[in-house]
């Protein structure tokens, strides 16, 4: 038995719906299988290291899709609260009783000031020696602006706010240029610190660690993703850079 030439062309046609219709179904499986994470992080951490997370995140784990939110603490922390985040990698100290947290990577916090301060000279400083000095500052709502404000009330040493800024290569820029003094990550500020531009001013009386924490609410249901990423960071030496 021949087939006709219109028997050709309908099986023809019926092998490329067929292929078709396999290559749509490899490709839903492909999209159920990917795995959303929603990761948040607050702006030290997003400018130093997040990057650097979430690559080798994708390395390991090319099955879950990474959205990065990149923000002060409090408004991490809402985010959070109210499910538009998964799970987040935030400076300073959360307060929140609906937020589990796990310290993570340490980090260390520094006075800084131009090359041309005189303060650039000095060996190291007292608390009262910031008396009345200018400084140029992260936003209200940083965990790193937090620190410095109660370090500054526990001291009784008033200050002049000069600059706020979210952007901390704004503030290192602007204290290279003389324009104040800055308290930073030593991890934003130690390239400009080895070129020369800026200098670290060290005052024994301050404490100058603090950890970044690993953050989720606890009203979240614990996602496999959320796991392996909770595993990764984990796995990390807590001077990760």
């Amino acid at each position: 038995m021949r087939i006709t030439p219109a028997g050709t062309l309908l099986l023809k046609s019926a092998r490329e719906i067929l292929a078709i219709q396999e290559n749509l179904k490899q490709n839903m499986k492909t999209i159920n299988s990917i795995r959303p994470l929603r990761v948040g992080a607050t702006v030290t951490v997003g400018t130093n290291i997040i990057g650097k997370i979430v690559s080798q995140m994708n390395e390991l784990y090319p099955d879950i899709d990474i959205f990065v939110n990149v923000s002060n603490t409090d408004h991490i922390e809402h985010l959070l609260l109210h499910n538009e985040l998964d799970i987040a990698l935030v400076e300073g100290i959360v307060t929140n009783n609906e937020l589990i947290t796990h310290p993570a990577f340490l980090d260390k916090l520094c006075i800084i000031c131009s090359s041309e301060h005189p303060f650039a000279k000095k060996p190291y400083l007292h608390a009262s020696d910031l008396h009345s000095q200018n400084f140029i500052l992260r936003e209200k709502g940083s965990g790193t602006r937090s620190i410095f404000e109660a370090f500054m009330s526990s001291k009784h040493v008033p200050y002049v706010l000069k600059w706020e800024s979210t952007s901390t290569p704004a503030i290192l820029d602007a204290v290279s240029r003389n324009l104040g003094l800055g308290f930073v990550s030593e991890r934003c500020a130690a390239k400009r610190i080895a070129a020369g531009e800026l200098c670290q001013c060290p005052i024994p009386d301050i404490d100058s660690e603090r950890f970044f924490y690993l953050c989720y609410s606890k009203s979240h249901p614990m996602t496999s993703q959320m796991k392996d990423f909770s595993e990764y960071i984990s796995s990390l030496p807590t001077d990760f850079s």
